[in-house]
């Protein structure tokens, strides 16, 4: 592993313009933390637990070159779902602290939604309702706008088969909206013994669980990093405005994860 937390084996950077490389390094906006950015004792104990399950097992990093760890701007990392354990896993390969975007009928009950807001730093959103995800998206937002980074699964689903399928817009809708780049993840070699069942929300919850704990001492983790994807300045916000620019970066994540899904 070199000294940015990246293997020698990476592949050669795609050969995008300097103006790309420039506005990719560049630092995001000044840090003004929100509410939820605040370190807090559930922060801390978080954090810890990161600490803990990153001994535990063991992280190869590969692919785009240009990217250092911890990431110094606000980026919204697109990856794959294979299990309960991705959300862990991509903070320690990263080394940053991530919000990711979840089912707001993951925070039903006032104890799944303390631990879901306030330990797991999750955004909840409708899942096929624009309107009815709204005050998620502004809190996404406004974390990037601050200088965070967003975690989401643009497929929306569980995806085990090896081949990408058709991702949804919200990681280019943010993208868009606050102009932050979208870094694709492809995560692979996970124990997938856990068996995904969708059936009711405290099954779904132990399997979670359980994947988190089969892949404890796991040391053949992959993850591979894809170009970041820039979106284009669109000043005209409007919906209807905004569709064009949501299809060329949906069709560039879509092609960057059939890349990394191939990447020896």
């Amino acid at each position: 592993m070199t000294e940015t937390g990246y293997s020698t084996s990476e592949r050669p950077h795609s050969g995008r313009n300097l103006m790309h490389r420039l506005r990719l390094h560049r630092p995001g906006p000044p840090l003004q933390k929100t509410e939820r950015m605040r370190t807090t004792a559930l922060t801390r104990l978080k954090r810890l637990i990161l600490i803990i399950y990153g001994l535990c097992i063991r992280v190869r990093v590969q692919g785009h070159t240009g990217v250092v760890t911890p990431l110094k701007r606000g980026f919204i990392v697109a990856a794959n779902h294979l299990n309960g354990a991705d959300s862990l896993i991509l903070q320690v390969a990263l080394h940053t602290r991530l919000f990711f975007v979840a089912s707001r009928r993951w925070f039903v009950g006032p104890v799944s939604r303390f631990i879901m807001w306030h330990l797991c730093d999750t955004i909840p959103v409708e899942s096929g309702d624009a309107m009815g995800s709204l005050a998620g998206l502004r809190h996404c937002i406004r974390a990037l706008k601050s200088g965070g980074s967003i975690g989401i699964y643009p497929e929306g689903v569980f995806n085990r088969h090896g081949r990408p399928a058709r991702v949804r817009n919200g990681a280019a809708y943010l993208s868009i909206r606050t102009g932050a780049p979208i870094l694709p993840v492809y995560i692979r070699n996970l124990k997938l013994d856990t068996e995904v069942i969708g059936t009711n929300r405290p099954i779904e919850c132990w399997t979670g669980f359980l994947s988190v704990v089969e892949n404890l001492f796991n040391v053949g983790i992959e993850i591979v990093v894809g170009d970041p994807i820039l979106p284009n300045d669109t000043p005209d916000q409007k919906p209807e405005a905004l569709r064009p620019e949501v299809r060329r970066i949906n069709g560039e994540l879509e092609r960057e994860f059939a890349q990394l899904a191939a990447y020896r």
